[in-house]
């Protein structure tokens, strides 16, 4: 592999030849459209198009970046990823997260795969690459998506994906068992249809973006018996599935209280390791921060907001409030709880998944933090 395209290649070479090969043989080039948006992380979005200038249309596509190939469900023209309220709702995500997911899998040869969100075809052809021909089934909720990723795969010689057009929460039941679900976009949770799908001892794989902040990876292995069982592993990033996105950002109602905050809110929005905690006991709630001239902190429910500045008169940070609930003084709590328990870093954190609700725990099942 040599020139722009050994640029991505070194994860998947940590991941083995067979990774390897299967990107050899699955060039992103054949999964980018001619235009698309491109949204880097340290920096501003711009326009790459093939037609007009096809050396920064492979630099980009060769890059360990993000291209966005729709907005706003279809409804917003990529060139205009600077809109105002705009959604991006379907990409091609990083190659280093790409690998870093597919890693987490486990796959072996011949393995059944079900994927949730096809998007550009990309992974679902790497997958079939590692894998084997014949045994992979996409799903993919947007029409439009669905059969754009279904003419990149038979370019790319994938006729044998096979591509569904669906809800993803909902799987495949059609095509069970699988030995491995890879979700390609943020879930509130493990989907009941995920755990049901999957063999006994398969892997599930899926970005945790619960509403509070910061998401994360997190590999389940499923028993059998309606559950499944693993870790919270390293962060992560992703568009929502479309039935769970969080709502509009609400502003303060009539009934506005106003207190002196307890806690700095640039430690409870800071702390990566205790925003897990905090994902576990504020299900619901959303976190939104700015910092246009000066630090400030949204936190918002279905019935309530609280909203976190710098108040120059007192010289403290205050906190406004509405509704039924203090969702800042809620925070504050589950902060003080994570201190109290050892603030427990990252990597102790694991994950099960019930009929009756999925638990957070801390180095061990017995020890769950949202119960």
């Amino acid at each position: 592999m040599t020139g722009l395209a050994s640029q991505i290649a070194g994860p998947f070479e940590e991941l083995g030849p067979r990774w390897l090969e299967a990107l050899r043989t699955n060039p992103r080039e054949l999964f980018i459209p001619s235009r698309a948006w491109v949204s880097p992380d340290d920096g501003p979005g711009y326009v790459i198009d093939r037609d007009t200038d096809v050396s920064a249309w492979e630099k980009a596509v060769y890059s360990d970046i993000s291209i966005v190939t729709q907005i706003d469900d279809g409804a917003t023209p990529l060139v205009d990823g600077y809109a105002q309220g705009r959604v991006y709702s379907s990409s091609n995500s990083m190659p280093t997260i790409v690998a870093a997911e597919l890693g987490l899998l486990g796959l072996h040869a011949d393995d059944h795969v079900l994927e949730v969100g096809t998007g550009t075809g990309w992974t679902a052809a790497l997958i079939s690459g590692f894998v084997g021909g014949g045994q992979v089934t996409s799903i993919e909720i947007d029409m439009a998506v669905s059969r754009q990723a279904q003419a990149n795969l038979k370019r790319a010689g994938h006729d044998d994906v096979r591509v569904i057009h669906g809800d993803g929460t909902l799987g495949h039941p059609g095509g069970q068992p699988y030995d491995a679900v890879h979700v390609t976009v943020g879930a509130v949770g493990a989907s009941p249809a995920w755990i049901e799908q999957v063999r006994p001892g398969g892997t599930i794989v899926f970005p945790w973006m619960p509403a509070w902040r910061h998401g994360a990876f997190v590999v389940l292995r499923v028993l059998g018996d309606g559950t499944a069982v693993g870790r919270i592993e390293s962060g992560c990033s992703f568009m929502m599935i479309r039935s769970q996105r969080p709502g509009r950002l609400r502003g303060l109602g009539d009934d506005v209280r106003k207190r002196p905050a307890r806690i700095d809110p640039q430690r409870i929005a800071g702390e990566w390791a205790a925003s897990v905690f905090l994902n576990a006991m504020l299900p619901g709630v959303v976190c939104t921060t700015e910092h246009d001239g000066g630090f400030v902190l949204w936190a918002h429910s279905d019935t309530s907001v609280s909203y976190v500045t710098w108040e120059e008169e007192t010289g403290d940070w205050v906190v406004w409030c509405s509704g039924d609930r203090d969702l800042y003084g809620e925070a504050e709590e589950a902060l003080l709880r994570w201190i109290s328990w050892g603030c427990p870093a990252a990597d102790r954190y694991g994950y099960t998944s019930t009929p009756g609700g999925d638990l957070i725990w801390v180095d061990h099942p017995g020890r769950v933090v949202n119960r």
